[in-house]
C-alpha cells in the first residue's frame, strides 16, 4: 500500500510541476512580441508585395505577334530561383500583414492574409516542380486573394478602380 501511495503522490507532484512550467512558458497578455513593424500596409504593398506579384505574373505567358509566338517562362536555375523568391515574398507577406497595427479589422483581415499565404504556397509548389502551366495557374490563384482584399481594403487612392466603378 505504501509504495502505491508514494507513486500516486509523486505522479501528482509531477503533474503540478508540469502545469506550473507550462504556465510559465505560455505567453501572457503583458508579454510584448519581439516584432517591430516599420512599414505600414501601403508601403508594404508598393515596395514589397506588388513588385513580387508582378514578377510572378510576368514570369510565364505567351505573346502572339505577327512574327510568331513567344513563350515566356524561366529557362535557367537562376530565373527559377528569382521567381521562387517572388513567390516566397508573397507568401511571407501574408504574415507581415498580420503583424501589429497592420491588422485592419480583425477576423476578415486575418482570413485574407492567410489566403495570401496559401496562394503563395500554391505558387511555390508549382515553381519547385518547374511546371510552367502550374505556375501560370498559380498566378491566378495568387490574384484571387489580392482582388478580394482590394475589394474591401483599397488603399484610399481610388476605390472605384478596384470596386468596378461607382456603385460597383
Amino acid at each position: 500500500m505504501r509504495k502505491s501511495s508514494v507513486c500516486v503522490g509523486f505522479f501528482t507532484v509531477a503533474l503540478i510541476v508540469i502545469f506550473l512550467l507550462m504556465g510559465a512558458c505560455s505567453p501572457t497578455e503583458e508579454t510584448e512580441a519581439p516584432f517591430r513593424p516599420i512599414a505600414d500596409v501601403k508601403q508594404l504593398m508598393h515596395g514589397v508585395i506588388d513588385p513580387a506579384a508582378d514578377a510572378l505574373w510576368a514570369s510565364v505567358g505567351t505573346i502572339l505577334t505577327v512574327e510568331g509566338v513567344e513563350e515566356i517562362f524561366p529557362k535557367t536555375d537562376e530565373e527559377w530561383a528569382a521567381v521562387r523568391n517572388s513567390a516566397l515574398i508573397i507568401t511571407e507577406s501574408g504574415n507581415l500583414l498580420m503583424m501589429g497595427n497592420r491588422v485592419q479589422d480583425g477576423e476578415t483581415w486575418i482570413e485574407m492574409s492567410q489566403a495570401m499565404i496559401e496562394a503563395g504556397q500554391v505558387a511555390l509548389k508549382a515553381i519547385d516542380a518547374k511546371d510552367v502551366a502550374a505556375v501560370f495557374t498559380a498566378g491566378g490563384v495568387v490574384y484571387e486573394p489580392c482582388r478580394n482584399c482590394h475589394s474591401l481594403y483599397w488603399l484610399e487612392d481610388n476605390p472605384d478602380i478596384i470596386r468596378g466603378g461607382p456603385g460597383g
